[in-house]
């Protein structure tokens, strides 16, 4: 016997998420978030706004560079966010481009011309995360610029605290962060992976930078409390 399921392109026992979460970056998910998508007339002229305001950055440069997404409880503030950022760094999502994706679920010349033009000529790097979730987040008052820097300096690789990850980006800048982190096994008996993130990283920094650079930093902790003359560099 025929049902209506058979009479529709669309699988019925579809998994659909009743929440969308900007974190949730399981491909499946994303794919099925995307090709599920439906905008209104509305929205679209939203995407529509915002892609041209982003495309004419370059040539007409403005102080208006923050988006504020407003709205009721389940009118798709998440979905549009993420999207957003999905379309401007269009990652391969099941072997799919997600601009593409995007542009034929929405199928709207102007959008499609416009996320066209940014992907070809104004390359960018997502970094999408849920604040109210975010393991950066660390006190109560904190400014939200804090939280959101640190969470760029963790999505590319370098530590969280900002000294350490100064110091990690000057090095990279000078050739030699391979070297500090091959040293700090040797050094301090851990990977600098996990030595940069516990209570005594300034401690395994400095006493590596001493191993580096010794005519600048001839004390174990000169880096980290200045040279007081009271710690010895390690052997070589």
């Amino acid at each position: 016997m025929e049902v209506i399921g058979d009479l529709l392109s669309r699988n019925l026992n579809q998994v659909i998420e009743e929440i969308i979460q900007v974190d949730q970056i399981d491909e499946q998910t994303v794919y099925s978030e995307i090709t599920e998508y439906v905008a209104t007339n509305r929205i679209k002229e939203h995407y529509k706004d915002l892609l041209e305001a982003i495309a004419g950055a370059p040539s007409e440069p403005s102080e208006g560079i923050g988006i504020w997404i407003s709205g009721f409880f389940g009118s798709g503030k998440s979905s549009f966010a993420k999207n957003l950022g999905y379309v401007l760094s269009n990652p391969q999502v099941l072997g799919h481009s997600y601009s593409e994706l995007f542009k034929d679920q929405l199928d709207h010349k102007r959008i499609s011309d416009l996320a066209q033009f940014i992907n070809t000529r104004i390359p960018t790097e997502m970094v999408m995360f849920d604040i109210s979730k975010a393991k950066e987040v660390r006190r109560g008052d904190e400014k939200i610029a804090e939280v959101i820097y640190r969470r760029l300096l963790s999505h590319l690789g370098y530590a969280e605290d900002y000294d350490i990850a100064e110091l990690e980006i000057e090095l990279e800048g000078d050739g030699r962060l391979k070297e500090f982190i091959e040293l700090s096994k040797k050094v301090n008996g851990n990977d600098w992976n996990a030595a940069r993130k516990g209570a005594m990283k300034i401690n395994y920094a400095s006493a590596i930078l001493c191993r580096m650079k010794p005519e600048l930093f001839p004390q174990a902790d000169s880096w980290g409390q200045g040279t007081t003359g009271e710690a010895s560099c390690p052997q070589r």
